[in-house]
């Protein structure tokens, strides 16, 4: 190779290295091996036959104790709900069909997002489940909308999705973060009243 279009090469790559890269690796803005501020976690249960599992982001409270709920997670569904998590929305997979608070749900995943309230949050479970989902919310792509009254809880720095086992077939899912939590019922098949059928 001609040594000029060798170096110029070099420099050329060097320069994209040198835009690109603090680009998509930082994660605080100020250094590019810094941890992420909001780490990306995966809790998953079994719960009747199969698997639930949920993908979300961490955002931790951070000095900002009862600025959470009304400030940050803005009350309502204006301009879109919130994204139950960081680093888009959490996205929820259940592997066989099953009922959220009584409600059927087909096997798949989902967009979990929240219209978030005071007293009440709307869980919303969205066809589109894409983690970027949240920033094309569209209400024509909810699946299933239920309702969950919010609970007073122990400051939890982190935010986490917590799984109870309440049964064979059942679990509660609970989001808890800062102060506060609420969750949702899960009720999965009993495949051996179906083999009766």
């Amino acid at each position: 190779m001609n040594p000029r279009r060798y170096f110029a090469t070099l420099v050329l790559f060097a320069g994209l290295a040198a835009f690109v890269l603090p680009v998509s690796f930082a994660h605080d803005g100020h250094h590019p091996d810094a941890p992420n501020p909001s780490p990306n976690a995966t809790v998953s249960q079994e719960v009747g036959y199969a698997n639930v599992t949920i993908a979300y982001g961490r955002p931790g409270v951070k000095g900002r104790e009862g600025k959470i709920w009304g400030e940050l997670v803005k009350f309502g569904a204006d301009p879109r709900p919130w994204s139950a998590g960081a680093n888009g929305n959490a996205v929820i997979t259940f592997e066989e069909d099953v009922k959220i608070n009584g409600n059927d749900l087909a096997a798949g995943s989902y967009g979990l997002l929240v219209s978030a309230g005071e007293d009440t949050w709307t869980f919303i479970f969205s066809k589109n489940d894409k983690r970027l989902g949240i920033m094309s919310y569209k209400e024509d792509n909810d699946a299933l909308r239920v309702e969950a009254k919010v609970e007073k809880a122990e400051a939890q720095e982190w935010l986490s999705y917590e799984f109870e086992k309440t049964g064979e077939l059942t679990a509660t899912v609970n989001i808890h973060w800062e102060n506060v939590s609420a969750g949702f019922t899960i009720e999965a098949k009993d495949h051996r009243t179906e083999d009766k059928k």
